[in-house]
């Protein structure tokens, strides 16, 4: 074990990455991956080992050129672990992807918190958040491959229907919500080249967050430690290069972390030209022994064309190019968004007093095949808490308000050159409001047993005033409600930690949906109701120190009742129902083996049923959910020699449908990716970090996303074959 004892895996003693100390010798390895730091525990058995190894056995030959990759670095580089060795031992860590008392160790639900490695934020590309949640269970990432309609991410199934931002899964960025009111999120302002943490919290937390939670994405760009001053650039297939400037140190009272960053494409398919923009930055202080201030902010601009789907049979015969309805009108995107937050804690001893304030202001410009739509945008909100973080009863109690204004109109054309026709079809200005308050208890029966619940109740009013009268006044309002309960608990077995958990989420239509009438017109859609889940989850974290294995397992089922479905209509335009009732039945496991302090070998796995119980339509009741496949597995290898960093990453994914009849399927896939590059040459009293980075290595054809239930079979965005990339950071 090379001198680190068992007590490195232990319950009580979780670890941070931190920033790499600068070194003479750079053949001197830091280790960078005690970042998961679950629990201990005895036994594997929980863990239905069968289940994956029905998906490995789907297709075989692919599956052992994996093996062969995996198995055969290993000799090698076992000897690259070094005697100087760091481990730096921090506090337990805190999730605050929850406003509760709670531990990634000691949490009674399905929790996954990642520190990315110094060395895996420097040395790969990560130019989407596809490359920084892929390692995670649990969660399936649609990437596009253009800026146009963003990641479309989902957990557990939630938020499948989404074809552009994010629905049903609630997305913080250093502390501040993206999720609007509405329960909608873009993620646009994030930059994956500057995400040191994540934190996923898989099961359904509407107790914490209201409305649109049926998971929880934080996302930090700060991490543990300071990052450190750097320029990046990089350079690749299919015109893509990216310049990234990020630096912080302390001004005043203040410790400051800033960074700005320029990506363009040309794109692998034909219409997908782009650039986008960003900038961000966080601001710290004390304002006195007890209390602390931080300022977040963050900004993006972006200009992107729009290749759209395809169907399979143009998929099939060219994946690069675009859909002819999209370039004849100039389809893309023009946004821009701007935020700012501010949060305060005040520690009362034993107990924390906190508040947040923050808004945003987003304005978009869509050219469509069937219309032209824009808007303004306006949100902002507040939260408190009162948390306590000690003694035998812990927990906190909160508010939360926010507030959405879209002034959005419609053209019903867009002209060749991409600009607005000369017909209005939509003009009004949409208002949601939101208030809450919530509770949240954990009380600590025994040493071992911890028990926990809490209770949330929502109010929300949605509210269109129509501009456009020439049809008559259609403005209107809807009006939803949600009790949101949960219970768990957590044992401590010793090395191992047990969870159970019932939880629940609603989610309402979001006010694009609402507007996005059969027909047309103005008002909202009066038909489309909200979805409510009810979640039940087991699992367990642990580990073998005498091995060095960490693992994770959690088996759940959530019942999905008057599940938001999405479809589009002949002219393009996405329209909502409900699809009455689903279930989703599933396993998330992970494995985790460091063999040596160079080397480390993971895997995970995740297996999900999800089947429409109930619906309108009698054809579609025992069909499973579009979008979504059933079995995901992920393996890689990192590796540290000589100075060198590197690591060799998989994912298999079968084939899965793309509508709620189940007549059409995206094609099944295994993806390689390589990355390789040093941790630091010294040179002129800087440090150079070159890297180079290999996509799609088996130059497999498949669809990085899907478009569920399009009309005319256009399901497909087919991926870009093989590719390449090589930057260098330059660090001071």
């Amino acid at each position: 074990m090379d001198g680190k004892g068992p007590s490195q895996f232990g319950l009580h003693e979780a670890r941070h990455e931190v920033s790499e100390p600068r070194v003479e010798d750079p053949s001197i390895e830091i280790p960078t991956r005690y970042c998961e730091h679950p629990p201990s525990a005895r036994s594997l058995s929980a863990v239905p080992v069968s289940s994956c190894m029905v998906f490995v056995t789907r297709r075989p030959p692919l599956f052992l050129l994996l093996a062969i990759l995996w198995t055969g670095v290993g000799p090698d580089l076992a000897v690259g672990q070094s005697p100087d060795s760091t481990i730096v031992e921090l506090p337990e860590v805190t999730v605050e992807a929850v406003r509760g008392a709670e531990t990634e160790a000691s949490a009674p639900f399905a929790v996954t918190v990642r520190s990315r490695s110094p060395a895996e934020v420097s040395l790969t590309s990560s130019t989407s958040l596809d490359d920084v949640l892929r390692p995670l269970p649990g969660v399936w990432v649609n990437d596009r491959h253009h800026f146009a309609l963003g990641e479309r991410i989902s957990v557990r199934g939630v938020g499948y229907r989404s074809n552009f931002g994010v629905r049903g899964v609630q997305v913080l960025y250093d502390g501040i919500p993206l999720t609007l009111p509405d329960g909608q999120a873009f993620l646009d302002v994030v930059d994956p080249a500057v995400v040191r943490q994540v934190e996923l919290v898989r099961s359904p937390a509407s107790v914490f967050w209201g409305n649109g939670s049926g998971g929880v994405l934080f996302l930090s760009s700060s991490g543990t430690a300071p990052p450190p001053n750097r320029i990046r650039v990089q350079g690749g297939s299919y015109g893509q290069w990216q310049g990234l400037a990020e630096g912080g140190g302390t001004v005043g009272p203040w410790t400051v972390h800033g960074y700005a960053s320029g990506q363009r494409q040309e794109g692998y398919r034909a219409h997908s030209q782009g650039y986008r923009v960003r900038a961000g930055g966080t601001a710290r202080r004390g304002l006195g022994p007890d209390t602390r201030l931080r300022i977040v902010a963050a900004a993006d601009q972006q200009d992107t064309e729009n290749p759209s789907s395809l169907t399979r049979e143009q998929f099939n015969d060219d994946p690069s190019q675009a859909r002819a309805a999209f370039v004849d009108v100039n389809a893309g995107k023009q946004s821009s968004q701007v935020q700012l937050g501010a949060s305060i804690d005040h520690d009362l001893g034993g107990a924390t007093l906190s508040g947040t304030a923050y808004g945003l202001r987003r304005a978009l410009d869509n050219p469509l095949n069937f219309a032209f739509v824009r808007y303004t945008r306006w949100s902002g909100g507040t939260r408190f808490t009162l948390r306590r973080t000690e003694g035998r009863l812990q927990g906190g109690l909160g508010v939360d308000a926010g507030i959405q204004s879209d002034d959005r109109i419609e053209f019903t054309s867009t002209t060749p050159d991409g600009n607005p026709g000369p017909e209005v079809g939509l003009d009004q200005l949409e208002t949601v409001l939101n208030g809450s308050a919530f509770g949240y208890a954990r009380l600590n029966a025994t040493d071992r047993l911890a028990l926990t619940g809490g209770l949330r109740l929502d109010q929300m009013r949605f509210e269109a005033d129509d501009g456009l009268t020439k049809d008559g006044d259609q403005s209107g309002t809807r009006t939803f409600s949600s009790v949101s309960p949960s219970f768990g608990l957590s044992f401590d077995a010793g090395p191992a930690q047990v969870f159970a958990q019932y939880s629940t989420a609603f989610e309402t239509p979001t006010a694009s949906e609402l507007s996005n009438r059969p027909g047309g017109g103005g008002g909202f859609n009066q038909q489309v109701e909200p979805q409510f889940t009810r979640g039940f989850e087991i699992g367990a974290r642990g580990a073998f120190p005498e091995a060095r294995l960490r693992f994770d397992v959690a088996l759940y089922r959530l019942e999905v009742d008057d599940l938001i479905s999405a479809y589009e209509d002949a002219d393009g335009r996405d329209v909502y129902d409900n699809l009455a009732a689903n279930t989703h039945d599933g396993i998330e496991a992970s494995l985790t083996w460091q063999a040596t302090d160079a080397l480390e070998v993971a895997t995970r796995y995740t297996g999900s049923r999800f089947v429409v119980d109930e619906s309108n339509d009698d054809s579609l009741v025992g069909n499973r959910v579009p979008g979504i496949p059933s079995r995901r597995l992920y393996l890689h290898t990192e590796f540290s020699h000589g100075g060198w960093w590197g690591r060799i990453s998989g994912q298999g994914v079968p084939s899965y449908y793309t509508n709620n009849a189940n007549t059409a399927e995206a094609p099944r896939y295994v993806l390689v990716n390589l990355n390789l590059g040093h941790r630091g040459i010294d040179m002129a009293g800087l440090t150079l970090k070159p890297f180079v980075t290999v996509n799609n290595v088996l130059n497999e054809r498949y669809a990085g996303s899907v478009v569920v239930n399009a009309f005319g079979g256009r399901y497909y965005e087919p991926a870009p074959e093989r590719s390449f990339s090589a930057g260098l950071n330059v660090e001071w």
